[in-house]
Formats: C-alpha cells, sequence, structure tokens
C-alpha cells in the first residue's frame, strides 16, 4: 500500500458492508476483555445552528488508530482519525448541523469496522446520531 492511502473497508463513499442478520461487529470481539465494557462515548455541544459532537474511546481499545466514519464525511476513513487526549482517552470532534440525523461506524486497524454503544440508535446497519 502506498505512503498515505487509506485502506478502502466497505469502500470511501459508501459504509461497509453489514454482518449477518443479528451479529454485530462490538469491540469485545477484537481481542479485547472478555466482558463487555462501556468504550464509547457521544460529547456534544450546541452552537448556533450547528453542533460540535466529540467521538470518544478509550487510547487503547481497541489498539491501534481508529477513525469515526460516517455520512458526514463521505464514509472517508482519513477524515476524522481519533487523536489522544490527556485524559487516557482519544477523540474526533465533528461540527454538524443542529437537528439533524446521521449514520456512523468506528474503523480500527483499516478494516474492523464496529458500532457505538453509546449512539442515540441504530438503524439495522450503523450507529446513528440525533444533533
Amino acid at each position: 500500500m502506498a505512503l498515505g492511502s487509506v485502506p478502502r473497508a466497505g469502500g470511501l463513499g459508501r459504509p461497509p458492508k453489514r454482518l449477518p442478520r443479528g451479529r454485530r461487529a462490538r469491540v469485545e470481539d477484537a481481542a479485547l476483555p472478555s466482558s463487555p465494557v462501556e468504550v464509547s462515548m457521544l460529547e456534544r455541544k450546541q452552537l448556533k445552528g450547528r453542533t460540535k459532537v466529540t467521538f470518544v474511546l478509550p487510547d487503547d481499545v481497541p489498539d491501534g488508530p481508529v477513525s469515526v466514519v460516517g455520512d458526514f464525511n463521505h464514509w472517508n476513513p482519513a477524515a476524522h482519525p481519533l487523536t489522544p487526549r490527556g485524559d487516557g482517552t482519544r477523540a474526533a470532534t465533528v461540527a454538524l448541523p443542529a437537528h439533524s440525523a446521521h449514520s456512523f461506524r468506528y474503523l480500527a486497524a483499516g478494516d474492523y469496522w464496529f458500532d457505538d454503544e453509546a449512539a442515540d440508535s441504530h438503524d439495522g446497519t450503523n450507529s446513528r446520531l440525533h444533533t
């Protein structure tokens, strides 16, 4: 793979293929602690006509780089990588229109897609966020 190129899991511009019905990829499936843990959260800050949403994960769960991808960034894994914060977490912040709904997922290690258990809802394929 060329330096600076992005793996095309799910293909840019479209969401990843869904797992078989009833089987959602979860963070605990990826060589993590055997018991389920709440590993994600969404922080929101209302601005005039916009909502700043910060997607937060622990710094080491899952291992390696993680990006938040969704309809707000055309499913581009390079658009919003989570970066370390001083409190042991990593995060990415996205400004979205107020009173809107968006589909998103996380992409770890270039080919491991997982949902956000803290999302407002799930549409059968992706996590959903309502601003």
